[in-house]
């Protein structure tokens, strides 16, 4: 969630910005430093916001506390209700879709031993709405809103949402083996990334339809490239997303 907040005019005319405006500044500063790639720290946020350490500290306790955002390992991320409004926004029950769908996350990640991703489109970007790691794959540190035309995820749903659109191949060192792997796996409808977020690591995703045919959510398997076989990868990745499209099309019937 981005919030527009000039403090310019305000500060010009000597007026300190009220508590409401407080809040909405530090959610910006977190919208844009999650935006670009490193979740944000205490720090980061005061520099960002230009508000008091002690103000910053007091409404990130507040933001924490209504699971706005949450607070790991020395930095802020996105919280449980912060992706539950993003999902609000799109007229989707993000709940719903979440619990529907994580035990086939689960089951993509025993398949692949990847990290697995959940994410839906907002605007511009695409927002993870849930993530499955082992723990030798934390240190990736994938963002959790990103252009959507900068990743696999985020171009898997808007290819599906206007089907004429190409899949780009992505920006990365020319390396011929992996060119021709992840050509293959794009000419099997599968979106891919390669180096676009983090160095060295590729991303395959799909989309998961609802009864329109309509892109609801896309799901993904990012890694190192050298430690994936990405056509096994992009097999599991498609019979998965099939299984959950499917579980979606029956739920409450």
């Amino acid at each position: 969630m981005t919030h527009t907040f000039d403090a310019g005019p305000a500060t010009a005319q000597g007026r300190d910005p009220g508590a409401a405006e407080k809040v909405l500044l530090l959610l910006d500063s977190f919208a844009r430093l999650t935006a670009a790639g490193t979740p944000p720290t205490f720090t980061d946020l005061v520099t960002a916001s230009g508000l008091a350490r002690t103000t910053t500290h007091r409404l990130l306790a507040l933001l924490v506390r209504r699971q706005m955002i949450d607070y790991v390992d020395g930095a802020y991320r996105p919280g449980a209700a912060l992706s539950d409004l993003a999902g609000a926004s799109l007229g989707l029950p993000v709940d719903r879709l979440r619990a529907t769908l994580l035990p086939y996350m689960v089951d993509l990640y025993e398949l692949t031993r990847q990290t697995v991703s959940l994410a839906v489109l907002q605007g511009p970007d695409v927002i993870l709405i849930e993530r499955i790691r082992g723990s030798r794959r934390a240190h990736l540190h994938l963002p959790e809103r990103v252009p959507a035309h900068s990743t696999a995820l985020g171009r898997a749903l808007l290819d599906a949402a206007h089907p004429v659109a190409a899949t780009s191949p992505g920006a990365y060192p020319r390396d011929d083996h992996i060119d021709i792997l992840l050509a293959e796996v794009r000419r099997q409808g599968v979106s891919t990334s390669f180096g676009e977020l983090i160095p060295g690591v590729v991303c395959l995703a799909l989309p998961v339809l609802d009864e329109s045919r309509r892109p609801v959510m896309a799901l993904s398997v990012s890694g190192r490239v050298r430690s994936m076989d990405l056509a096994t990868v992009a097999k599991h990745l498609r019979s998965v997303t099939l299984t959950a499209c499917l579980a979606l099309l029956t739920e409450g019937r």
